[in-house]
């Protein structure tokens, strides 16, 4: 009955996964280097641009979660800010005073790392729901877990711009990123209405892997690219963000279960990483149940106490921005890696506790 809490999907559209995090990250961890060394280190930095076109997959499901929100989709949308802000600042502002008060070692400032901390702790996990049978606190909390992706991505793709640009860089970066997006949504939506069924796999997969390649090379966020083509497939007249949808779901476990069994592979025990693993749990499972809170005065009729307990898996979503941050910065986010990766651990054992499972919320 409490393994149901763990069935979760990352954005609207994508089905639960097969195995939770707290299982495939071990598995990673076991045919790492540090481990069997099936994923040796050369491997692995072969995978880098499967890595990027499974996170612009990530950010074209978010996208057209985000495109295809009906009803009271403004005050959701502001549910889903507020508490992804509140969480955000509650790990940032914590993990910047710590890093100061220890004088922890680390490669990047403490105020990067710390917002770094921060955009990963804000997204969740949308709750698998069952119009039939669960009740609708659960649904709402699933639409605002789908949109509170949003600020993470958003967010992620200006820090990304921040580590490899440098602050000067920041709007030519974010405008080239959403370009590119925008430019593959476009061209996505005329290929796709107008193909042949036998086609559209290799046009969608096509469109996904230029936008991740594409991402990767020029040091910008494949997530947030992703998100802008999505949100053109949802908004385009037409079909498009379902034939996408449809053709991505069929390659959707492998790429995530490879984007999560990679985390695991390249875990480094530093003792940054040990040092930051505790805090970030803490004070994320704090800032969603305080940010919950806060968005259950927003969200339509869902009870204070329930959105932030629904809103603590993290799926894997934060695990996405730290691998692609060490994309672009190396070694110096291996302490990120470490502490995000095992914080979803560590929040999915601790969601077992506190998020209702359905057959109790009837």
């Amino acid at each position: 009955m409490r393994l149901s809490a763990l069935r979760t999907r990352a954005a609207l559209g994508l089905r639960p996964l097969t195995a939770p995090v707290m299982v495939l990250v071990p598995i990673g961890v076991a045919l790492g280097p540090y481990g069997t060394g099936v994923l040796s280190t050369s491997a692995l930095s072969y995978l880098d641009v499967v890595i990027s076109v499974a996170l612009a997959t990530l950010g074209v499901f978010v996208g057209i979660a985000l495109g295809t929100q009906t009803g009271r989709v403004k005050r959701l949308v502001a549910a889903a800010t507020v508490e992804g802000v509140v969480a955000a600042l509650a790990v940032a502002g914590a993990t910047f005073f710590l890093l100061r008060a220890w004088n922890v070692p680390l490669l990047i400032s403490p105020a990067l790392a710390a917002v770094a901390l921060g955009v990963a702790a804000a997204a969740s996990a949308a709750p698998f729901t069952s119009a039939a049978s669960d009740n609708r606190a659960r649904q709402v909390a699933a639409r605002v877990a789908d949109l509170d992706d949003v600020l993470p991505i958003v967010a992620g793709g200006v820090l990304l711009s921040l580590v490899v640009s440098g602050s000067e860089a920041v709007w030519r970066d974010m405008a080239i990123t959403i370009a590119a997006g925008l430019a593959a949504g476009v061209s996505g939506w005329l290929l796709f209405e107008h193909s042949e069924p036998a086609e559209r796999g290799v046009f969608v997969l096509g469109t996904l892997a230029l936008l991740g390649g594409l991402a990767g090379y020029l040091g910008v966020s494949p997530l947030l690219a992703g998100l802008a083509a999505g949100f053109v497939w949802a908004r385009t007249p037409g079909h498009t963000d379902r034939i996408a949808a449809d053709d991505l779901q069929k390659v959707q476990h492998p790429l995530v279960v490879l984007l999560v069994l990679t985390a695991g592979a390249v875990l480094e025990p530093t003792l940054a990483g040990v040092w930051l693993f505790a805090p970030y749990v803490l004070f994320r499972i704090a800032g969603k149940l305080l940010g919950g809170w806060a968005a259950s005065r927003i969200a339509p009729g869902i009870a204070p106490s329930d959105l932030g307990a629904y809103l603590i898996p993290p799926g894997v979503l934060g695990i996405a921005f730290v691998l692609n941050l060490r994309q672009v910065s190396g070694e110096a986010a291996a302490p990120l890696v470490f502490a995000v990766t095992c914080g979803a651990v560590a929040s999915e054992l601790a969601s077992l506790l506190v998020t209702p499972a359905p057959e109790e919320r009837r």
